[in-house]
């Protein structure tokens, strides 16, 4: 992770440096982007860089750390908002990554490149269908807790925290599905919305006859 001096920048210096990397990891596979690059993109000095950060898989875990931190923030938002269903939550969730997505098309190639290198997924811990980091969650306490302090438990069947663990799992994992088949193929937007829906239809409400 970025270093302690790196965290006591100034947001502007921080926020330089994020989108300095995000420009070269958009523009190049993970293994050919360049960290000198990124120190000319940023105007900092190479040894500047290497207080930050120790290699490129550093830089990487701090862009997808202040992007997950950013997001738990609308999460919260969100669940304020609509009284903590978990549910409308994902369909938000969605929408918005989507959008997101569609408005930041180098995301989308920082995305593609970071995980098309095979060492990353083990290295992030991070594989799309896998639960996936929440930015600002105590390390002690887990997303599923985070979220069972802010959804309307009342709402669901199942009570115990490890059916309601469960519940939330297939539901994030659903939407990373839908969201990794949005990245391989961004024009099949309205078959990929049609079966996240459908997945979450399925979550909600099961399959058997009652």
């Amino acid at each position: 992770m970025p270093t302690e001096r790196f965290y006591r920048l100034p947001e502007a210096k921080k926020q330089i440096i994020r989108e300095a990397a995000i420009k070269e990891f958009a523009r190049v596979p993970f293994d050919k982007a360049s960290i000198n690059q990124i120190i000319q993109n940023a105007d900092i000095s190479r040894g500047s860089f290497y207080t930050y950060f120790e290699d490129k898989q550093d830089v990487v875990r701090y862009i997808f750390e202040d992007h997950a931190a950013q997001l738990k923030n609308y999460c919260e938002s969100e669940l304020n908002r609509n009284g903590g269903d978990f549910f409308t939550m994902l369909d938000w969730l969605f929408e918005f990554t989507i959008r997101q997505l569609t408005e930041s098309k180098e995301m989308i190639e920082v995305v593609k490149h970071v995980f098309s290198y095979q060492e990353n997924t083990s290295a992030f811990g991070i594989e799309f269908g896998c639960k996936p980091p929440m930015g600002g969650i105590k390390p002690e306490e887990s997303p599923v807790q985070w979220l069972l302090k802010r959804i309307r438990l009342e709402d669901f069947a199942v009570q115990s925290e490890q059916k309601l663990d469960t519940v939330m799992q297939l539901g994030m994992v659903s939407l990373l599905l839908a969201i990794r088949a949005y990245y391989q193929n961004p024009a099949d937007l309205e078959a990929i919305r049609t079966r996240y829906r459908d997945a979450m239809e399925v979550l909600k409400y099961g399959v058997l006859k009652k």
